[in-house]
C-alpha cells in the first residue's frame, strides 16, 4: 500500500509512471550501463565534473566515454560543444547531471532526440519539486536518477529511484535488474570492480578510485523495503522541506554577497541539495578553518578530465549543506570565516 502511493506521488508530480528502486545509484548506473551494452561500440557523453562513480562503472563495462567541458558558470554542461559532440560523432547516451541544482537551457534536445540518443538525466544535486509545474521545465530525461543519500531530501544514507515514461525501455532496464540482482552480490561486485591505472587521465582521480576502501563503496546493493515507509513520509512534509531549504539557500546567497565569492546556484525554484560558490584564493585553508570549526564543508566535484573550467572549479569550489542542522546564526558565522580568508 505504502509503496503504490509513493509511486502515486512521483506520477502525478513528474508525470514519469513507471519507476523502481535500487539500493544505491551506482547499481541504477550499472544497470543502464548493462543496458548500452546491448548497442555496437557503446559511447556515452559526459561532462568533465561529476562524481566519479559513474565514470568507473560505465568505464569497467566497456563503454566509451566522451567528456565534455562545463560552463564555469553553472557547472553545468557546455551545451554548445554538447551540440558539436551530437552532431560530429555517433552518440548512444547523454549522462546529464543538474549540478548545483541549476537548469540549463537545454537547447541540446532537439539534436539529441533527432538523432535517437538515449538521455539519463541525474538530478545529483537537486530534487523535483512539490510544484508540478516547475518539475516540467527542468525534468527532460528518458530516464530520471534520484538518490537518497546523506543530507539530500531523503536522508537515507543510500537508497535510489529510476523513473521513465517508456515503457518498452523501462522493461528492459527492469529485466537486468532482477537478472543481476538474483546472483551472489559478491559475483557481481568482482564483476565492475576492475580498472587500471589507465583508466583516467587526471593523476588524482586515479588515486582515488585505485584505493580498496572507495572500490568496497561502489558495489551493487540491493534496495532494502523497510525504506519505503521513511520514502512515503518524507515525501509528506516535501512542500516544507522545499520551502525551508529555499529559505535557507535565499540566506545563503543574501549574507554570502561579495566580490570574491561566486555562487553557483543560480535557480532558486529547484529543490537543492547544497549552497555551492566558488573563492577567488585560500581554498584549501578556508575548507581547513570551517571543518576545524565543526562546519561539514566540501570541495567535490572533481575534474575527471582536465579541461580548463572543469579545473578551474575543482581548485575553487566549496559546498555548505542545507539539512536541518543550518540556521541563521551558522550562516552567519561560517561567512565570518570566509571573508576573514578571502
Amino acid at each position: 500500500m505504502i509503496k503504490k502511493k509513493i509511486y502515486k506521488f512521483f506520477k502525478d508530480k513528474t508525470e514519469y509512471d513507471k519507476l523502481f528502486f535500487a539500493g544505491r545509484a551506482n547499481t541504477l548506473i550499472w544497470i543502464i550501463s548493462e543496458y548500452l551494452k546491448s548497442k555496437k561500440n557503446p559511447t556515452i557523453i559526459l561532462p568533465s565534473t561529476l562524481c566519479v562513480s559513474p565514470a568507473v562503472i560505465f568505464k569497467n563495462l566497456g563503454i566509451k566515454i566522451i567528456y565534455v567541458d562545463i560552463d564555469y558558470r553553472t557547472g553545468l554542461i557546455r551545451e554548445d560543444l554538447l551540440i558539436e559532440k551530437i552532431k560530429n560523432f555517433k552518440i548512444d547516451a547523454i549522462f546529464y547531471v543538474n549540478l548545483f541544482g541549476n537548469v540549463g537551457k537545454n537547447s541540446f534536445l532537439r539534436y539529441a532526440r533527432k538523432k535517437g540518443i538515449l538521455l539519463v538525466q541525474d538530478l545529483a544535486q537537486t530534487f523535483i519539486s512539490y510544484s508540478k509545474n516547475k518539475n516540467k521545465k527542468f525534468i527532460f530525461g528518458d530516464i530520471i536518477i534520484i538518490s537518497f543519500g546523506y543530507s539530500k531530501i531523503f536522508d537515507l544514507n543510500g537508497g535510489a529511484i529510476l523513473l521513465a515514461k517508456n515503457k518498452n525501455l523501462y522493461e528492459k532496464l527492469k529485466e537486468i535488474k532482477l537478472k543481476k540482482n538474483s546472483k551472489n552480490l559478491d559475483h557481481v561486485k568482482n564483476y565492475y570492480l576492475h580498472w587500471y591505472h589507465n583508466d583516467f587521465s587526471c593523476s588524482r582521480i586515479i588515486n582515488i578510485t585505485h584505493t580498496k576502501k572507495f572500490a568496497k563503496k561502489l558495489y551493487v546493493r540491493p534496495y532494502n523495503s523497510k525504506l519505503d515507509k521513511k520514502i512515503f513520509l518524507s515525501l509528506k512534509k516535501l512542500n516544507k522541506e522545499e520551502l525551508r531549504r529555499k529559505k535557507i539557500l535565499s540566506l545563503y546567497k543574501k549574507v554570502f554577497k561579495n566580490k570574491k565569492i561566486k555562487i553557483l546556484n543560480n535557480d532558486v525554484s529547484l529543490l537543492p541539495w547544497r549552497f555551492c560558490f566558488l573563492v577567488k584564493k585560500n581554498r584549501d585553508k578556508i575548507l581547513k578553518v570551517l571543518r576545524d570549526s565543526k562546519y561539514d564543508a566540501s570541495s567535490y566535484y572533481l575534474a575527471l578530465k582536465n579541461y580548463k573550467n572543469s579545473a578551474r572549479l575543482e581548485d575553487k569550489i566549496i559546498n555548505l549543506w542545507l539539512d536541518n542542522k543550518i540556521n541563521k546564526r551558522k550562516i552567519y558565522r561560517q561567512y565570518q570565516i570566509i571573508k576573514n580568508l578571502l
